[in-house]
């Protein structure tokens, strides 16, 4: 998602670093905020995106937007967990995978009729977090499938 949005804005002098994803409380993704080297480098992208036909937004924010978290593609948000599961099952449900699992947040958010027990999980590398992902999504935990999705 993030190298989409720099290829999009090529010339613009981005890096991975200037772009983040801001999430919902379900951790949909909902915006992307970039920042831009120079105000020549935002009247650029502006072009741009009028150039290519796109129907995005660009506007510009105080500095107060960047401190949203970046996960960096090294946290993985694990949804579906049974409400009784403990951080112990969802280690036992990551055997094999390199993960920080003393750092990991588990709480549960309002579905459509039930709550969603969920867990944001810290990896090493973005490497670690997509083969955990690609190697354990949709398997079970205490009988319930899990989804995982890496953050960006």
């Amino acid at each position: 998602m993030k190298t989409d949005i720099i290829h999009m804005l090529e010339g613009c002098d981005l890096s991975l670093q200037d772009v983040r994803v801001e999430y919902n409380r379900y951790y949909d993704p909902v915006a992307m905020i970039v920042q831009f080297p120079s105000r020549p480098s935002f009247d650029f992208a502006v072009k741009a995106v009028v150039r290519q036909g796109r129907v995005y937004r660009l506007e510009k924010t105080d500095k107060s937007y960047w401190n949203i978290p970046s996960y960096d593609g090294k946290t993985v948000l694990l949804q579906g967990l049974p409400r009784n599961a403990l951080p112990e099952d969802v280690d036992r449900f990551l055997c094999g995978s390199e993960c920080f699992t003393s750092t990991m947040q588990m709480f549960t958010r309002q579905g459509l009729s039930n709550p969603i027990k969920m867990a944001l999980v810290q990896f090493p590398s973005q490497i670690e977090a997509m083969n955990s992902v690609i190697s354990k999504n949709r398997s079970f935990c205490l009988n319930n499938q899990i989804l995982m999705r890496v953050l960006q």
